[in-house]
């Protein structure tokens, strides 16, 4: 008559290990990638707000020259003799956002032309510093005089 063996052999207790392990090396591994991938996009997406935030301050430092009855290009080109605050001057190397008083990682700079007669060409450009390097996002716009008179 055999012996009964009951309980596990070395074995089959190494093998449940390593399947054990691999399961969780997989779950820790998708669990990384995706809280990377959640940081990058919020990143995106905050980088993408405050380049539209960028291109809206031109907007509304054209209209606001136009209806203060100066050239519509008086913010973007240093015309105006002093009597408007230059667009670029504002928002050029700026760190965005202080949250209680600690500044951010993102960076703003606006980039203008004017070599087209009768319109400005808007370039704005958030940038932000990565783990491998620094990402950037652009938004370009073009203005004209919407308003002639």
């Amino acid at each position: 008559m055999g012996i009964k063996r009951s309980g596990f052999a070395l074995i089959e207790v190494v093998i449940a290990i390593v399947i054990l392990s691999v399961v969780l090396a997989g779950a820790t591994s998708l669990i990384w990638s995706a809280a990377t991938a959640v940081e990058r996009n919020q990143n995106r997406l905050t980088a993408t707000y405050l380049a539209q935030e960028c291109l809206e301050l031109a907007r509304n430092a054209r209209d606001s020259a136009w209806r203060k009855h100066l050239p519509w290009d008086c913010a973007f080109t240093n015309n105006c003799s002093g009597a408007f605050p230059l667009v670029q001057d504002m928002i050029d190397g700026e760190n965005l956002i202080l949250i209680l008083g600690t500044s951010t990682k993102f960076n703003r700079k606006m980039e203008m032309d004017a070599s087209v007669a009768g319109s400005i060409g808007i370039k704005c450009a958030v940038s932000w510093p990565l783990r491998s390097g620094t990402e950037r996002l652009v938004l370009n716009e073009i203005l004209t005089n919407w308003k002639q008179l």
